[in-house]
């Protein structure tokens, strides 16, 4: 099984103008959706295209309607979205998708969407986003990189 573990904020919810070009700011769960779609298009063309499932480890997890964001804001219907972290208080998010590989040793590879680096020993699982556009075309790109190499060590270990 293939994941992605996904952060909202500086990933696919990025600083937006609104419609009348008064106000630039980040949606919020209240608002029900991400705000950034061609980001979260970006992100779902990798997870179809190599078949990826979505795991959340963005800070609106805590919320009840944190699929319906992600699903909102454009995720395409044929993309699971698996679950979310756990919290660990005094934690890094690095120590939170740790905790969830120790739970779901079905993960065969996994990579991070995230606009922070505190992955810790995961940093070479890291898509790092510029929290000003969130996930893009050069993103995508290094994602398939990360991909395809894991592909490729995978190959290599099986004999």
């Amino acid at each position: 099984m293939n994941v992605v573990f996904l952060d909202y904020d500086g990933v696919v919810n990025t600083a937006m103008w609104d419609d009348n070009g008064i106000d630039c700011r980040f949606n919020f769960p209240s608002d029900n959706k991400v705000n950034n779609f061609q980001a979260v298009q970006w992100v779902s063309e990798f997870c179809e295209r190599y078949n990826y499932d979505i795991v959340v480890t963005s800070t609106w997890r805590v919320y009840d309607n944190y699929i319906e964001c992600l699903r909102n804001g454009g995720l395409r219907g044929g993309i699971a979205v698996l679950g979310r972290t756990p919290e660990i208080h005094g934690g890094t998010r690095g120590d939170e998708v740790m905790a969830y590989l120790q739970e779901h040793t079905e993960i065969d590879n996994f990579i991070i969407f995230d606009d922070y680096s505190d992955m810790g020993c995961l940093s070479d699982h890291l898509i790092l986003c510029d929290t000003r556009v969130g996930f893009g075309m050069p993103e995508f790109y290094k994602a398939l990189e990360l991909h395809t190499r894991m592909q490729l060590e995978k190959e290599r270990t099986k004999f």
